[in-house]
């Protein structure tokens, strides 16, 4: 019998999937604030276990929790596979011309954010991103997102450039997340 281990950033979802139907409407209400004591939810702190620092873990919580709590019952808030935020923005907007729409994703890449603080425009633009997402009905790959995030400041802009990729691919927003499990 095989056993798959979980990565902290797995283990850390699973956790907030748990939450119960208040604590998650906490988080919601939280969104936006740059840490768990702001966005007034102290108890959160005691769910990272090291995933990430209290600011980053608190924006992917609370980035998680603006979907409906039926649907993360469900794992309908979750993309199917694997993938990256440029897959679940592409298939968001699938179907939809609008450049404005597309452009929301340029400002995202060239976002600031410091994942120690909280500071910057990306949360705000992830917040914003994630709940047209939600209400698509489009997941989003959460241990990915937290790990990304976390990364975000790479001198190398790994993440903004594999966001871009999966973004502008030419592929059908369906047939992404398996070009995203090859690589």
């Amino acid at each position: 019998m095989t056993t798959i281990e979980k990565t902290r950033e797995q283990e850390f979802v699973e956790r907030i999937e748990r939450l119960d139907t208040d604590e998650l409407a906490m988080l919601r209400r939280g969104c936006g604030e740059r840490d768990p004591v702001e966005g007034r939810c102290p108890w959160f702190i005691t769910h990272i276990h090291g995933a990430a620092s209290e600011a980053t873990a608190f924006l992917v919580a609370s980035l998680l929790a603006q979907y409906k709590t039926a649907d993360i019952r469900v794992g309908n808030h979750r993309i199917h596979g694997s993938g990256n935020f440029g897959i679940t923005w592409k298939r968001a907007i699938a179907g939809n011309d609008s450049k404005s729409i597309e452009r929301r994703f340029h400002i995202l890449l060239d976002a600031d954010y410091d994942p120690w603080s909280g500071d910057g425009d990306l949360p705000y633009r992830l917040r914003q991103m994630v709940r047209y997402a939600a209400s698509k009905g489009v997941g989003v790959d959460w241990p990915n997102l937290l790990r990304h995030v976390r990364s975000w400041n790479s001198p190398t802009k790994c993440v903004q450039k594999k966001w871009a990729r999966s973004f502008f691919s030419n592929e059908r927003p369906e047939d992404a997340t398996s070009q995203e499990e090859k690589e």
